[in-house]
């Protein structure tokens, strides 16, 4: 990985961050005074990113809900459904732009997983003159396969990008879609409530392939990046017995009927 993307310190600095700070004031609730909005659907809303701090580079944000301390765990399936819909229509919409070589979609939840505002969001950024393909394969979404079903594959990372449990969803088939929210939905109550007790952040990417049509997306806990990775990009996997503990409990945990 040899790409750099320049950020905007002078505007970064200038970001609310209610995640590592106390805040009263969240911009987001604020509705009546958002900027730049480009479509609503009920309390979701698509604009554009107030404080686009990535060089060549077009930033967008969607507000998932009007409910501040909500995640997208415990979201009605319902509603879960229609926001991946959503979201997949704009992520295309940006990617169907002739000006980007590729356009990522993800969400952060959590003190660890690198966001500043808690209140639940995600982002889709289109790079002018970088693509994300040209360094995430389709191995890095593949792996040890957990559970398989019509149109959805669920594997743990063999070839993780950061290193250790990195869960990958897997959707074939479209008509599945609710089917696979579903399971995206159990798979961060498992993170967040089953896998590590001191586990309270978690990110979700979204990926997609030349020549596929398939929807690739990758779940990961975070924590503090380990020093193998920071220093020499070394990518770790756990030992064989604790990876197949883990892919027991994530089935067990996929499969069990939701509150």
């Amino acid at each position: 990985m040899d790409h750099i993307i320049e950020y905007n310190l002078d505007l970064g600095k200038t970001k609310p961050d209610n995640v590592h700070h106390s805040m009263d004031y969240c911009p987001f609730c604020d509705v009546e005074h958002l900027t730049n909005v480009m479509d609503r659907q009920g309390t979701m809303i698509w604009l554009e990113n107030k404080y686009p701090v990535l060089k060549n580079t077009w930033q967008t944000l969607i507000i998932e809900t009007d409910q501040c301390h909500a995640d997208f765990s415990n979201y009605t399936l319902d509603y879960a459904i229609k926001l991946i819909q959503f979201s997949l229509e704009k992520w295309q919409l940006v990617k169907n732009m002739s000006r980007f070589k590729s356009v990522v979609f993800y969400r952060n939840h959590g003190y660890m997983s690198g966001g500043t505002i808690s209140h639940p969001h995600s982002q889709i950024v289109g790079f002018e003159n970088y693509n994300y393909h040209d360094d995430i394969k389709p191995y890095h979404v593949t792996g040890l396969p957990v559970l398989t079903e019509d149109g959805i594959d669920i594997t743990v990372s063999s070839h993780p990008i950061i290193g250790f449990y990195e869960i990958n969803l897997h959707l074939q088939d479209p008509g599945h879609l609710p089917d696979l929210v579903n399971y995206m939905q159990r798979t961060a109550i498992f993170l967040m409530h089953c896998f590590y007790s001191y586990n309270d952040s978690y990110n979700i990417f979204f990926y997609d392939f030349p020549q596929d049509d398939s929807i690739y997306i990758k779940m990961v806990p975070r924590f503090l990046t380990n020093p193998l990775y920071v220093g020499y990009m070394i990518s770790q996997v756990p030992n064989q017995e604790h990876l197949q503990q883990f892919i027991q409990k994530l089935y067990h945990a996929l499969k069990q009927r939701k509150d």
